[in-house]
């Protein structure tokens, strides 16, 4: 029976070592992926952390503010739908509080719909027009004097960055209206539903619903 206990005992340490040595290994190969950290002993090149960056979840600033901005102004719509057609007061503290939860909650969801279809799209089109773009480019490249100079790695670098430019725009445009398009279209038709209900019920239920199916339809789209 003593030596039972001693067996387990070993058998128990060994198991907490290897836990111990997975867990280490773990993140130390998750800090060593990490974009510009060291991947074995070589760095990652800017060429390459662009194109991690390019095609990563991340976008840049200036696209983020671009769909906040375009989601705040679709979120607002609502206000002038129940002032004008309910005739909610918005003065009314009742009415000023709902107004401004339901416009920052859904203009987050908004926000973040528009990159997630954004992101699904982008490599999409990318496959889509990657041998029209490159045919393009080739052909620029081709009969520019400038062109005929580049080595073949300059040429390919600028032809990945040319499919990356249309992707993203075209993507950026898309996600825009197709989210816009959920939105609204959610939200008219719960109003309508709810037509009799109170207009605060129908305002909190109409928004909450239009926002949250924008938001759940990006993450299948």
């Amino acid at each position: 029976r003593h030596g039972c206990k001693q067996a387990c005992s070993k058998f128990t340490s060994g198991l907490v070592d290897l836990g111990s040595v997975l867990w280490r290994s773990k993140f130390t190969s998750l800090f060593a992926t990490m974009p510009g950290q060291a991947i074995g002993k070589e760095k990652l090149t800017k060429e390459e952390e662009r194109l991690l960056r390019d095609y990563s979840r991340t976008v840049s600033k200036t696209t983020s503010a671009l769909f906040y901005v375009n989601a705040f102004f679709v979120s607002a719509i609502p206000l002038w739908l129940f002032i004008r057609i309910h005739h909610m007061d918005i003065f009314d503290v009742m009415s000023a509080v709902l107004f401004v939860v339901m416009t920052v909650v859904n203009t987050y969801l908004v926000a973040q719909a528009y990159m997630k279809v954004k992101f699904t799209m982008k490599h999409k089109i990318v496959n889509k027009h990657k041998d029209a773009v490159t045919r393009e480019v080739t052909k620029e490249l081709a009969d520019s004097p400038e062109g005929k100079k580049l080595s073949r790695q300059e040429k390919d670098r600028r032809i990945e960055y040319r499919k990356n430019e249309v992707a993203d725009n075209e993507a950026t445009l898309f996600s825009i209206f197709y989210n816009n398009s959920i939105f609204l279209f959610m939200l008219i038709a719960v109003f309508y539903l709810l037509r009799s209900f109170s207009p605060y019920v129908n305002y909190v239920s109409s928004t909450a619903v239009a926002g949250s199916l924008a938001y759940l339809f990006s993450t299948g789209s």
